[in-house]
C-alpha cells in the first residue's frame, strides 16, 4: 500500500469526510474516488480539493502523488528511479547529463510506448437498469492510455456501471474506447444519443452492436437480454471498446 493510500484512510476516518461525501462535493463518480483511494489511479484533476476536504496540506498530497508515479500538475509518469537504469524508459528519455543511448539499442526496444499519456474518463453515471451515462463533456477522472490508443485522438474511456452486460463487463471495470473506428457486428460499443429536450446532454450505454436495420440502430443487451433500437437520427455516435481491465 503506498503512502498517498494510506494518507486518504486515515484522514478519511480522522475528519469524518467518507468517499461518498467527496463523491457529491465534486461531483465525481464514487468510482472514481475509489480508483484513487485504493491504489487504481495515480491522479485526478480533483486532487486540491479532496486534499482540503481531508485536510492534507496540497504540498503534502502532490509530493505523495508523485512518489505513486505521477506528477498531478504536469500530468506526466514518473517511472521509479530504480527503473531508470535498465528499461526502455531510460533509453528513451536519458537524464540531461547522460548522453543518449544508441540508436540500434534503441530499436530493440520494441512494444514498449513512450511512458506518460493519459486519456480521460467520460460519462456521468445516471444508473438503472440500462446502465445510462450522461455524456456532459466532463471528466470524471484521467487514467493511463493503453499502447494500442497512444496516437488515437480523442481516445477516451469508461467506468462500467451496473449489471446490463454482466458478465461481459462489471461494475468498476474501465473500458477503452477508440472513437474513429467503425463498428463490427458483435463488437461492445459506447452510444451516445440525443436528448429529447433542448439544453440537455446526451445519454450513452455501454452496449452490444448487432448493426443497422433500415433507420435503426440495433444493439444487444445482456442482462436481462433483450434487444435494444434507437432510430438512426438520434443517434450521436457509436464508438468500439478496444480493451477493458479491472483496474485502470
Amino acid at each position: 500500500m503506498s503512502r498517498l493510500t494510506e494518507k486518504l484512510h486515515e484522514q478519511s476516518k480522522k475528519t469524518g469526510v467518507t468517499q461518498a461525501d467527496i463523491s457529491r462535493e465534486l461531483k465525481i463518480t464514487q468510482q472514481a474516488v475509489n480508483n484513487l483511494f485504493n491504489g487504481r489511479a495515480k491522479t485526478t484533476s480533483y486532487w486540491r480539493q479532496i486534499a482540503d476536504m481531508l485536510q492534507i496540506p496540497r504540498e503534502e498530497m502532490r509530493d505523495m502523488m508523485i512518489e505513486t508515479g505521477r506528477d498531478p500538475d504536469r500530468k506526466t509518469k514518473l517511472p521509479p528511479l530504480s527503473n531508470l537504469l535498465s528499461s526502455a524508459a531510460f533509453a528513451n528519455n536519458p537524464p540531461d547529463d547522460e548522453p543518449p543511448a544508441p540508436n540500434a539499442r534503441i530499436a530493440e526496444a520494441v512494444g514498449i510506448s513512450r511512458p506518460g499519456k493519459m486519456i480521460p474518463v467520460l460519462g456521468e453515471v445516471v444508473g438503472g437498469d440500462d446502465g445510462e451515462y450522461i455524456f456532459n463533456g466532463q471528466v470524471q477522472d484521467w487514467v493511463a492510455c493503453p499502447p494500442s490508443l497512444v496516437n488515437v485522438n480523442g481516445a477516451y474511456s469508461v467506468y462500467v456501471d451496473g449489471e446490463s452486460m454482466s458478465p461481459r463487463y462489471r461494475p468498476g471495470e474501465t473500458v477503452y474506447v477508440h472513437p474513429n473506428k467503425p463498428p463490427r457486428r458483435g463488437d461492445d460499443v459506447i452510444v451516445q444519443i440525443k436528448p429529447r429536450e433542448e439544453g440537455v446532454a446526451p445519454h450513452g450505454f455501454i452496449k452490444e452492436f448487432v448493426g443497422w436495420t433500415g433507420n435503426k440502430l440495433v444493439l444487444h443487451q445482456h442482462n436481462p437480454v433483450k434487444r435494444i433500437e434507437f432510430d438512426r437520427a438520434t443517434v450521436i455516435s457509436v464508438h468500439p471498446i478496444i480493451l477493458s481491465g479491472k483496474y485502470a
